[in-house]
């Protein structure tokens, strides 16, 4: 039975991707309005987390024309993963378009293996493809979903072009290797991170949000370099968008070490979300871990 449901996934993503792109983008529009209309909680955690972004940069107005745009980028996501499963190789990299990749290889010719720190943004399905189109044998962390089925499909499309997953729970290992053999690792982390042991509280766009502290431990513990990596929609194209390396403190003070650390990532990933602020995931409440010491907002 799921091997029957994994098959009617798929083929309802390649039906997708069959829908012309003039057309695929009409219809993503007409979803996100009305999915923008309907869905009062997370319309609601848009507007909030956009408020607390840009706030000070932008008119309620603005911030609501903003929620909207999201949304409508959110619904055609579908469409291009669909899309996508047609493309072959080189169509797939005609596609790209690849800013900064001397950052990459500045970084890889360390030899300690690259931590690429990225983010929710853009088609997000597009991060180990194109990472991929960059000539690295690259691998990346995930949390599989609960519906197998849909779990299956979704690795299948991100493992398509040689990128190598692994899942959360039993991803360090794997990220070792990979750092030792001189690889790059893609790590998503930009959403809120509930655990304690796990987190650090930092600063994201002015206000206090609870970050995963992994990359910091890894990077302090492998040496590793950092540099950070997103993707987003540009036109017809898909632009890859390198940074410089993160320049890593090292103190002595692991722990002290870790909490600076992250915070300078954190600073990295809203540099990504400030160039494309509709195609970030706003819909996932950012800021719902509140230090002890504060009152729940």
């Amino acid at each position: 039975m799921e091997f029957l449901v994994y098959k009617v996934i798929r083929l309802f993503f390649l039906l997708l991707g069959l829908i012309p792109e003039t057309v695929a983008e009409k219809m993503a529009n007409g979803i996100g309005g009305v999915w923008y209309r309907r869905d009062k909680r997370h319309r609601e955690v848009a507007i909030k987390n956009m408020t607390t972004a840009f706030g000070r940069e932008m008119s309620k107005e603005e911030i609501l024309a903003l929620s909207r745009r999201a949304f409508n980028h959110v619904a055609l996501v579908p469409f291009e993963m669909g899309r996508s499963l047609r493309w072959n190789w080189p169509e797939l990299k005609a596609r790209f378009r690849i800013y900064g990749i001397f950052h990459l290889k500045a970084a890889h010719a360390k030899g300690k293996g690259v931590l690429v720190l990225t983010c929710h943004m853009g088609n997000w399905e597009f991060l180990p493809v194109s990472m991929g189109a960059t000539g690295y044998q690259i691998s990346a962390v995930y949390r599989p979903l609960d519906f197998k089925p849909m779990d299956r499909f979704i690795l299948e499309m991100r493992e398509r072009f040689g990128c190598r997953m692994y899942p959360t729970k039993k991803a360090v290992k794997g990220i070792f290797k990979e750092l030792e053999e001189g690889n790059a690792v893609g790590l998503l982390s930009d959403q809120n991170a509930p655990k304690p042991h796990q987190s650090v509280f930092v600063d994201m766009f002015g206000k206090t949000a609870s970050a995963n502290n992994g990359i910091a431990q890894l990077a302090l513990t492998t040496g590793a370099p950092v540099i950070p990596y997103f993707v987003a929609r540009d036109g017809r194209f898909v632009r890859g968008e390198f940074g410089p390396e993160i320049p890593l403190v090292n103190t002595g003070d692991f722990e002290a070490d870790v909490r600076t650390n992250t915070q300078n990532f954190s600073y990295a990933m809203e540099k990504m979300v400030r160039k494309f602020p509709e195609q970030w995931f706003w819909v996932h409440n950012r800021w719902k871990t509140r230090p002890k010491d504060e009152a729940q907002g």
